[in-house]
């Protein structure tokens, strides 16, 4: 490429020009070709990319429609799991209940009156239905293990109570889980529910539903949060007996535990509540 080309002076300038010298004298023409290196196409490959990523409307519209279709997916299947689940739940209380009327018949009609001979009867006689029982022993874990060291946490609760921080412990009772803690009845408008004591297994809207410790048979009980108190109490160390005293207000907590997590109980009137006053 650095040999001098004649074809370029006898062909193209004598016909082109006067004096086919004149570019050579002037310097004006190289015989030379210069030859700059190339990047193998990596220039040309990042502009295309970059005009594929570049945003337009057309673009937004495919991105939003894609979020939608995804969250259109996870509100259907957290619909498809809740529902599965309250149907589970419902099936589990309605199971327990139709096998404890069963017990309690089978205690009638063979005369049974205590506790362990009825579960060893029914252990013998009918073993499916007792593999179905609720038991409390069973749920007692769920209290002493999990929510006395979850509410424990939650509140700060040390040996030491002079740091304790009474009207924050309030404000976060309000807003706690009470699957698992031991609640005891001590008013309701429902005179039999007074003095039933039970481990919370799911803390609806409108219930507490309880494993009730039987004097025959446990028993899974649905106490209405309406018209209703209860009290629960939080110990403070293993070594005593001292504990701390709280009770609840089944009217003001008639919403789910979801629910109640993200809420601010505001004050209101209180004129729905003079029950708990005059009784």
């Amino acid at each position: 490429m650095d040999r001098t080309q004649t074809f370029i002076k006898d062909c193209l300038f004598t016909k082109c020009l006067e004096d086919p010298e004149k570019p050579f004298n002037e310097n004006r023409f190289q015989d030379t070709l210069l030859l700059l290196p190339t990047d193998g196409g990596l220039t040309s490959r990042l502009q295309r990319q970059q005009r594929k990523s570049k945003l337009n409307l057309d673009n937004l519209q495919n991105v939003s429609q894609l979020e939608s279709a995804d969250k259109q997916l996870e509100k259907r299947d957290y619909q498809r799991i809740n529902k599965n689940s309250k149907i589970a739940l419902r099936e589990y209380i309605n199971n327990c209940k139709k096998n404890t009327k069963k017990c309690l018949k089978l205690a009638y009609e063979n005369k049974i009156t205590d506790k362990e001979d009825l579960l060893h009867y029914i252990e013998e006689k009918h073993p499916t239905i007792y593999e179905s029982l609720p038991q409390y022993v069973d749920f007692v874990p769920m209290y002493k293990e999990l929510w006395i060291n979850y509410i424990k946490e939650l509140l700060n609760i040390t040996k030491n109570l002079k740091t304790f921080n009474g009207s924050l412990a309030l404000l976060k009772l309000s807003m706690a889980d009470y699957n698992g803690a031991l609640l005891r009845v001590t008013k309701s408008k429902n005179k039999t529910l007074i003095g039933l004591q039970g481990i919370v297994i799911w803390d609806s809207q409108k219930f507490f539903i309880m494993i009730v410790k039987g004097n025959i048979i446990d028993e899974i009980k649905c106490i209405p949060k309406k018209g209703t108190v209860f009290q629960f109490e939080i110990p403070i160390s293993d070594d005593d007996d001292s504990a701390l005293r709280y009770s609840i207000l089944g009217d003001r907590f008639k919403y789910r535990s979801v629910d109640r997590a993200g809420r601010k109980f505001k004050s209101r009137r209180c004129d729905d509540m003079l029950y708990y006053v005059q009784n």
